[in-house]
């Protein structure tokens, strides 16, 4: 069987400074054309656009490459890429997704990295499981200063069906996850007037759809903690009313009640699951065997791992 082509879209905005290695961490994937990337940028002023001219191979913007990205013909993985104005992340993700041609989706974050074996684990499970239309894996966080990790969220092995849809609590973290164009096509587009909760809003929204998740028990995606982070700076006083208002937006919208706190019978029976099926467990070991170590001798270790198994 022959591995689907996997299309991954990068929203970036000013973050040259991180760009290179996030298309590089595509890059050694060694998945030949079985990936194509595609690069949104909002008029960046640093040197994002450089770098992406660098990596793009002379495909001038807003073009597509015909033919799969990454084949012998095409050294670059790059497929489409534009530097223009949008209405923001959700936009530009939305945008890029327009211009996918491969079967599955996903997007990686500017300031962050795919870690290493992830497209291939990928590529296993969906050929074990013909009916999977979306996959949801693990993460960690490292310090973008000191390279350290920091923090390892491991979702469960397998979510039964009595803690689906609104009686459950959502374990999906972000680029970790993967989804069929026709699935997309069929549940419809990131919403565009969500900037802090868009992910979160899509994965209910499939969740309450009825769509089985899959679970890939891999370390998928490797954020970077930083001072400009959207995610760090989701903390700040100013942020937290436009958080709360966009939670109550897309809550009303979806349907999806579910609240994790301890009087929630649904969060309990979920706390017990999560003994009963072992992810609480990996997650401690992993934590405690990754943390306080560096990202760079991490992705190393895995990339010579993913190397040897191929």
């Amino acid at each position: 069987m022959d591995n689907p082509l996997i299309s991954i879209v990068i929203a970036n905005y000013n973050y040259g400074r991180f760009l290179e290695a996030a298309i590089q961490s595509v890059m050694t994937q060694d998945m030949g054309d079985n990936v194509e990337l595609i690069i949104c940028d909002a008029v960046s002023t640093d040197n994002s656009v450089d770098i992406i001219k660098k990596y793009a191979c002379g495909l001038p913007p807003n073009t597509h490459r015909y033919g799969r990205a990454g084949s012998a013909m095409n050294s670059s993985l790059i497929s489409w890429w534009c530097s223009e104005k949008d209405g923001g992340q959700s936009a530009a993700f939305n945008k890029g997704f327009s211009h996918a041609r491969g079967e599955w989706l996903t997007w990686l974050n500017a300031d962050d990295l795919l870690m290493p074996g992830t497209l291939k684990e990928f590529s296993r499970l969906v050929e074990q499981k013909p009916k999977a239309e979306w996959v949801t894996g693990n993460m960690l966080y490292f310090d973008s200063e000191t390279g350290k990790i920091m923090q390892v969220n491991w979702g469960p092995h397998i979510k039964p069906p009595f803690l689906r849809r609104g009686k459950s609590f959502y374990a999906v973290f972000g680029p970790t996850t993967f989804w069929k164009k026709s699935l997309y096509d069929k549940v419809g587009p990131i919403d565009e007037k969500l900037h802090y909760a868009m992910d979160t809003e899509y994965w209910v929204r499939m969740t309450m759809a009825g769509v089985k998740q899959y679970r890939l028990n891999h370390i998928c995606w490797g954020f970077r903690k930083h001072d400009e982070s959207k995610t760090v700076g989701l903390q700040k006083k100013e942020i937290v009313g436009k958080r709360k208002r966009e939670e109550q937006y897309w809550r009303t919208k979806t349907g999806y009640w579910f609240h994790p706190n301890l009087s929630n019978v649904w969060y309990l029976l979920w706390i017990i699951w999560r003994v009963i099926d072992g992810s609480w467990l990996v997650r401690y070991i992993c934590k405690h065997r990754m943390e306080k170590r560096k990202i760079c001798d991490l992705y190393k270790e895995l990339r010579m791992l993913d190397q040897s198994a191929g």
